[in-house]
């Protein structure tokens, strides 16, 4: 006789929580993947859980922006000195001092604390924290303190050379009060024990001096991220030579004295050089003082470059292995002049094995998918393709161009740069220039009509040449999943117009169209 299923009582009142049954442990690892905030607020769920913040490993705190504090004093005749980070550094004590209270006296594994502008009067609570964290880490730690948010890319079109805003020194406080004490308002000394904890994973530095010891004792440093340190000199080869287990190395406008637009300092250059060990990912954003980057590219499975385009002797990757799956490059400037048209395509060589390739260029590949250009080279595994730029007639033709070389790609992805006027008053067309009918050549694109399977088109306002590239993109995909478009904020009736053009040009009716 066959017996019935068990079937679950419906649930009343007296359900038995089987969430709050786990471990303090177990409870403290969920609570993890939560911000610090909330996985805070959890502990006034029950009483059962006052002490589940002990067990969260992960202490994290952001601040997207420095906001002025309405305490902070900053004169010479103030008798008392408070940072303007003073809202920020309170937060940052809260979490440690509750996480304490509630008996969790190792230090966490995960300590991210990430000033918007670092303040030459925040070295004391650093100093304790980092003693804190440092001195009770007894497991693997991933320590990320990055002072100051580095302004990475290059200058919108149409953006003065030299503009107020981007290339003054106004985003750093005045340094001459801090400078009496020692301590320069733009770095923060870090302390000699950092450079001998054996539990660092992990290591991001922003806007800190480097000046580690003679003795450096990192042997299980995998990750080092260098951020917006303006004088690297030797110091950075000694750091990256002591970590045997290095795998990923990012060196972000490292040895900048100010923006990235303006001339090198001399005084300001380095080299690095890492062939003693494979890396698996490297990234080299804006370090236009590094004179030559070595580097054993074996087991290389990641890259990021932006700058000048660069020659083989400034970026020599040796032993490069055609099983790199992405490749991002970007150029910091207007254009690729077509003398650096030869010096582009034997960096690109490199990569032709590549599945993601992200170019980042002033008209969206115009001027390095030219008739001018001697031939963009041939990238048969390449699957997502991603373009970032100023759109304009020519990068219509360049980018067909690119695609044909690409016979493999099913996603793609169109970033469209806004101009410096756009950034500050979006100029959206009218609905009577909407209603102008858009006519496209006809183009045979292999990849476009057999094998892209998703479109990606953010910051699309609907311009005329926006309008082209998409009509042309959006007619000819043959086999279209998915599209995805991405509007700028701006009057509802413009998009609801555009919404309804784009969906008229899909020729697959079966794709779903995401607005």
């Amino acid at each position: 006789m066959a017996t019935s299923p068990h079937v679950e009582p419906p649930c009343d009142g007296g359900c038995r929580d089987r969430l709050s049954d786990l471990p303090d442990g177990v409870l403290g690892t969920i609570l993890s993947f939560l911000p610090t905030k909330e996985a805070a607020r959890a502990a006034a769920l029950a009483r059962r859980w006052r002490r589940t913040f002990a067990g969260v490993d992960t202490i994290s705190f952001v601040q997207r922006e420095a906001h002025d504090n309405e305490n902070y004093t900053f004169m010479k005749e103030a008798l008392e000195r408070r940072s303007r980070n003073g809202d920020f550094i309170d937060e940052v004590n809260a979490a440690l001092l509750c996480r304490r209270r509630c008996g969790g006296h190792a230090a966490p594994r995960v300590f991210c604390v990430n000033f918007g502008r670092y303040d030459c009067w925040d070295w004391p609570m650093l100093d304790r924290w980092l003693y804190y964290v440092l001195n009770r880490s007894a497991r693997e730690l991933h320590l990320d303190l990055r002072l100051q948010h580095a302004l990475v890319g290059e200058r919108y079109l149409g953006e003065p050379r030299y503009s107020d805003g981007a290339d003054s020194d106004a985003d750093f406080p005045a340094s001459s009060e801090c400078n009496a004490y020692g301590y320069d308002a733009h770095e923060y000394k870090l302390p000699r024990r950092l450079f001998s904890c054996a539990a660092i994973r992990t290591l991001c530095l922003g806007a800190c001096s480097l000046q580690p010891p003679e003795l450096i004792a990192l042997p299980f440093l995998e990750t080092l991220v260098l951020s917006n340190i303006r004088r690297l000199g030797t110091n950075i080869q000694r750091l990256v030579s002591s970590c045997p287990r290095l795998i990923d190395l990012t060196l972000e406008r490292c040895g900048e004295e100010a923006k990235c637009f303006k001339t090198p300092a001399p005084d300001h250059s380095y080299t690095i050089t890492v062939l003693d060990r494979h890396l698996r990912r490297f990234a080299i954003r804006c370090c236009h003082n590094l004179v030559r980057a070595s580097i054993d590219a074996s087991e290389l499975r990641e890259i990021d470059y932006r700058g000048a385009v660069p020659s083989e002797s400034h970026l020599d990757l040796r032993g490069v292995d055609k099983k790199i799956s992405s490749c991002s490059i970007g150029f910091c400037g207007t254009k690729v002049y077509k003398g650096e048209f030869p010096r582009f395509r034997k960096l690109l060589d490199k990569f032709t094995g590549t599945r993601h390739l992200h170019l980042d260029s002033t008209h969206l590949g115009s001027d390095i998918g030219s008739k001018s250009f001697a031939g963009f080279p041939s990238l048969p595994n390449l699957v997502r393709l991603e373009l970032s730029g100023y759109l304009r007639i020519g990068s219509i033709e360049a980018m067909t161009r690119i695609l044909d070389q690409a016979p493999s790609v099913e996603v793609l992805s169109l970033f469209l740069k806004p101009t410096y006027q756009e950034r500050f008053e979006t100029d959206w067309p009218n609905l009577h220039e909407l209603r102008a009918e858009i006519v496209v050549q006809d183009i045979s694109v292999s990849c476009l009509r057999n094998r892209v399977r998703r479109i990606n088109l953010v910051n699309y306002q609907g311009h005329k040449a926006q309008r082209k590239v998409a009509k042309l993109l959006f007619c000819n995909a043959l086999v279209l999943e998915q599209g995805c478009v991405v509007f700028p904020r701006g009057p509802h009736e413009v998009q609801l117009e555009l919404k309804n053009e784009i969906e008229g040009w899909v020729v697959n009716k079966s794709a779903k169209i995401i607005f």
